[in-house]
């Protein structure tokens, strides 16, 4: 199946982090892309209830503040999430592909 960019749905999480969602006919996956200049989330942290994510970026640099450690990220690097796995991020203009499994939503996703 394939996903142009044109089709992908721009979704705007803060003022730091712009994410362009990819529409896959699966419920077993999903994929965006996420642009972060900043925290991410605003304040708090995240986790995701449902889904094990990775990271892998694309440009940019970083720093994921998880539950289990502080963790500089940069051009190549992947980092994986556990599910449930509390976390904010820092980026300097950070490009990132983020893949998840099973499929990502909404409702999943908690800021704590």
């Amino acid at each position: 199946m394939l996903v142009k960019k044109d089709s992908a749905t721009k979704v705007s999480n803060s003022d730091n982090c712009e994410v362009f969602e990819y529409r896959l006919d699966s419920k077993n996956v999903s994929i965006c892309t996420a642009t972060i200049n900043g925290r991410y989330p605003d304040e708090g942290r995240v986790a995701n209830t449902e889904c094990e994510e990775i990271y892998f970026v694309i440009s940019g640099v970083g720093v994921i503040h998880s539950e289990l450690g502080d963790f500089h990220i940069q051009e190549g690097d992947t980092y994986h999430f556990e599910k449930g796995e509390t976390y904010w991020t820092e980026g300097n203009d950070l490009k990132l592909v983020l893949v998840n499994t099973p499929k990502w939503t909404p409702e999943q996703h908690k800021h704590i």
